[in-house]
């Protein structure tokens, strides 16, 4: 009897099973693989679906700096797998901030170091560290960027908290930016330094969505029984 994938994709659906095309990868690896019901299914239809749906996402062998996920499920009156594509780039962005940081005149240095290290799912982790050409660091020195770093770590979370709530289509993935503060450039006010962080650049991840439609109609349909009835296939 000759295997058809149209037959194969009804049968399954009038016996109750929902039958589902997922991908998800970018950067260099990814794949696309079938379902039936939430469970993996590996034979010869399920892989003749896979590669139909590799050649209609055409992202080749995944390489790039792009990251990719969706789904299309099998609907029997339309005859195809439809579905959303879920497709981001990454790119940078700067956001204009104003974190004031307020140094005792007393503690003598000749620049202040300060890295902000951040991943979208973690909270923010930053340094702060005074370098001195003639003199020594004391406690209250590493008392001081101790406190500091507490308080920009508050900072920053609140930085990229708002841009991620706020109102743009681009996701917050990553930032590792620095700073040197000359004591030269510090704004004197009373008995300290006032010095101001006034950007900071990370990048994040464009998003755009897709309709995705793999029709079984009588070409494809036909392309893949050949394959199927293939006896070295």
């Amino acid at each position: 009897m000759e295997k058809s994938i149209v037959k194969w994709c009804k049968e399954q659906h009038e016996a109750g099973n929902e039958l589902t095309l997922k991908w998800d990868g970018g950067n260099d690896s990814g794949w696309v693989h079938f379902e039936i019901d939430g469970e993996g299914v590996d034979n010869e239809y399920t892989r003749a679906l896979v590669n139909r749906m590799d050649h209609t996402l055409d992202y080749g062998s995944w390489a790039g700096e792009f990251y990719a996920s969706g789904q299309a499920i099998y609907d029997p009156e339309s005859n195809s797998f439809t579905g959303v594509d879920y497709y981001g780039e990454d790119e940078s962005d700067v956001e204009y901030i104003d974190i004031k940081i307020i140094v005792p005149k007393k503690l003598w240095f000749n620049t202040l170091h300060v890295e902000v290290e951040c991943n979208h799912d973690e909270s923010c982790q930053t340094s702060v560290r005074f370098f001195i050409k003639n003199g020594f660091l004391t406690t209250e020195h590493t008392d001081f960027c101790s406190n500091l770093e507490e308080e920009l770590q508050v900072s920053f979370d609140d930085v990229f908290n708002n841009y991620q709530s706020g109102a743009n289509d681009k996701e917050f993935r990553y930032c590792g930016d620095s700073w040197i503060l000359d004591r030269e450039v510090g704004v004197e006010s009373g008995d300290d330094l006032i010095f101001y962080i006034k950007q900071v650049q990370f990048s994040v991840m464009g998003n755009i969505e897709k309709n995705i439609v793999l029709e079984l109609d009588e070409e494809t349909a036909a392309a893949i029984d050949e394959q199927l009835n293939d006896v070295d296939y």
